[in-house]
């Protein structure tokens, strides 16, 4: 598996975005890849078969670029802020190039976490930075959200705000963050994190 900083899966996840707006990565692909960086952001690890898989799309990524003789590939449309509109590839490179720095055996830790994030948001929504480290639409409700976490290895914390109804817009952040109209805050081991949600 590789273990990082949340800082490295959501500059990971701004990669996988700017892959899949630039059409280097197929939705379902992306969408997987997502689940996978959602696990990283929780657990602080990920697969080492999910992070080969975003190695790729990364050179694929670069390999268009370099044909178009572009410095950086455009964003998508303003209204998409999941990546800047000058936001350079090399920022990817290095992140890449410090995670595999931080790969060891043992793949187990991330498993259950991926079946979390897919079950628990649109990842075909998802946008990472700005603000949280991870935002998307849950696909269920409040009650609902916590089985899946605590079915998925999460710890609950804390519960604080009204229940979120599905298709509310949900994002996981640092929990020493204001927080949002519903708060369950996560833990994995000593990791925490807060999931705020609204609407």
């Amino acid at each position: 598996m590789v273990t990082r900083d949340v800082e490295t899966f959501v500059g990971l996840g701004r990669a996988v975005a700017l892959a899949a707006a630039e059409e280097a990565l197929a939705p379902q692909e992306a969408r997987e890849l997502t689940a996978g960086l959602v696990a990283g952001i929780l657990s602080g690890c990920m697969e080492f078969d999910t992070y080969a898989r975003i190695h790729d799309a990364l050179a694929r990524l670069l390999d268009r670029a370099f044909a178009q003789g572009a410095a950086a590939v455009p964003a998508p449309s303003p209204a998409d802020d999941a990546v800047p509109p000058d936001e350079p590839l090399g920022v990817y490179l290095e992140v890449v190039g410090e995670a595999w720095e931080q790969v060891g055996p043992g793949d187990e830790a991330c498993e259950g976490l991926k079946g979390f994030a897919v079950r628990a948001f649109d990842l075909g929504r998802a946008r990472f930075g700005n603000g949280s480290w991870f935002r998307a639409p849950l696909r269920v409700g409040g009650a609902e959200l916590l089985r899946l976490a605590r079915a998925a290895g999460l710890l609950v914390v804390s519960v604080a705000g009204p229940m979120p109804a599905p298709a509310a817009d949900g994002c996981l952040a640092d929990p020493a963050r204001a927080p949002g109209a519903f708060r369950v805050v996560l833990g994995w081991g000593d990791r925490r994190t807060a999931l705020d949600a609204e609407g």
